[in-house]
């Protein structure tokens, strides 16, 4: 997921890169340890598939690296409506630079503003520096459409609706009607997620109701991975609050406290002549 993050940063041009103040470092252990556990079961194949906000964010940042923009919007603005806040802030950038669909400044304000809604600190940065370049007339345009926006995407509507869909997932895997709780396994391949336990088999196929991904639901597969079902059913991976609390501890961790440059596109260079 680390990485799935810096791609976002990078592949989605949308100057999140540039200089601006850190949040402030993770000292609880506790957290920490959690985080870890977390990571390690949303990187487990076909478990974040199951996650909309992730589904569709990785489907419109493959869109995007092949130069499918207009298909990328569409999904990045999918993956927005589920909360999260990377797709939001790509979708302030599309808007802001007329990629995928036309410019339109003030509606990317509003949306970086939602992207900033839960204090990240780059995007608050952006946010401010949208702010800097629009005209007195943008402005109360912004204002305007984030009132639209925010009707549509804000957290208690959006973790809302992001929680129906896990919920279900949770509780109905294919193939079991008591959500596969005791002493069973989840392994995941191909892309999917089986359960084992109880004398009884299922699986629960990426994009969560019937969805289905592109290969391997976007994971490099080298064979099943295994997990005990209290592993696999860990608040932080499931219960809507706290997994939104890891999301925002991880990009905390991963992202805002390190570091960053500025990601250009792609040059050709000339090769040396030979000596």
């Amino acid at each position: 997921m680390a990485m799935l993050l810096g791609l976002l940063v990078g592949a989605a041009h949308a100057a999140f890169a540039q200089e601006a103040p850190t949040g402030q470092p993770v000292t609880n252990p506790k957290e920490l340890r959690e985080l870890d556990k977390f990571e390690e079961m949303m990187s487990m194949p076909g478990v974040a598939t199951q996650h909309r906000d992730i589904y569709y964010r990785e489907l419109a940042m493959e869109a995007y690296k092949n130069g499918a923009r207009e298909r990328a919007f569409k999904m990045f603005m999918r993956a927005a409506s589920y909360a999260d806040k990377p797709s939001q802030a790509a979708v302030a950038h599309m808007y802001w630079d007329g990629i995928g669909t036309s410019v339109d400044r003030p509606r990317a304000y509003a949306w970086m503003d939602l992207a900033a809604s839960r204090g990240y600190v780059r995007f608050i940065a952006k946010r401010e520096y949208y702010w800097s370049q629009l005209t007195e007339a943008e402005r109360a345009q912004a204002l305007r459409v984030g009132e639209d926006v925010y009707a549509e995407y804000d957290d208690k509507i959006a973790l809302h609706r992001l929680e129906m869909e896990l919920e279900f997932i949770r509780r109905n895997p294919i193939g079991s009607h008591v959500g596969f709780k005791g002493n069973g396994k989840v392994m995941g391949f191909g892309g999917s997620t089986i359960f084992t336990g109880g004398g009884s088999t299922g699986m629960s196929r990426p994009g969560g109701r019937g969805g289905a991904s592109g290969a391997n639901g976007g994971f490099d597969m080298m064979g099943p991975s295994m997990a005990s079902l209290t592993e696999f059913y860990r608040p932080s991976v499931w219960k809507i609050n706290e997994y939104a609390k890891f999301k925002d501890l991880q990009w905390q961790v991963r992202v805002e406290s390190r570091p960053t440059v500025e990601v250009g596109d792609a040059q050709n260079v000339a090769t040396p002549p030979a000596r």
